[in-house]
């Protein structure tokens, strides 16, 4: 394969280069599509984790819906070294068209993000990702981008559904999950506060 140069790398445009995988890579002894797409929103998560300067963990066994719990030191009014806990999902799509973009949960999740008893806020974190899944990452010796963008929303008080075994909920696309916009979530839930409605513009002392 020919190797493309860096001589975008000053306008933060990426190329493809060799570093770029094949799809002949889905083939074993490769994971298959579904373990990717688990690890992918996974490692996605815990990069915006690592540079808003919080703590990430795994729960184990999953029996509650959640996937990780994210934990930082901020003092608040309410509470000291909060934590928020998130259900992860990667979404195989182009990019978000629109002013949301939808996913759909299994009844039991859904129920589990809008619980109003929890101790700890819980939030959705869809990862979308190009539909060629050599394309989810691109990668040059100037920076290292993952495609396409994390969405999260706050289900917490949603109503209650009967007699569906699915729910399509609806993240809007100013909910970027950010390192600043995590922070910001830090700190409304250490004050005892609801996520919904969190921006990357709140203050964070």
């Amino acid at each position: 394969m020919k190797t493309n140069t860096c001589k975008n790398c000053a306008s933060g445009q990426l190329v493809r280069g060799e570093n770029r995988m094949s799809s002949t890579s889905l083939k074993r002894p490769y994971s298959d599509i579904t373990a990717r797409q688990e690890a992918y929103s996974g490692a996605y998560i815990q990069a915006v984790a690592a540079v808003a300067g919080c703590s990430i963990a795994s729960p184990k066994p999953d029996n509650d819906k959640i996937d990780w719990w994210v934990s930082s030191r901020v003092r608040g009014t309410t509470f000291t070294k909060p934590q928020i806990h998130i259900q992860a999902k990667c979404f195989l799509n182009a990019a978000a068209k629109g002013e949301h973009t939808s996913y759909t949960l299994d009844i039991d999740t859904y129920d589990n993000l809008r619980d109003e008893r929890v101790s700890s806020p819980r939030i959705l974190v869809v990862v979308l990702v190009p539909n060629d899944f050599p394309d989810w990452l691109l990668q040059d010796e100037a920076q290292l981008a993952l495609r396409h963008c994390a969405y999260w929303v706050s289900l917490k008080g949603a109503p209650e559904i009967l007699n569906q075994a699915t729910r399509t909920v609806h993240l809007p696309r100013t909910n970027i999950f950010s390192p600043r916009t995590l922070q910001a979530m830090m700190v409304r839930a250490s004050n005892g506060e609801d996520l919904a409605g969190v921006t990357d513009a709140e203050e964070l002392a």
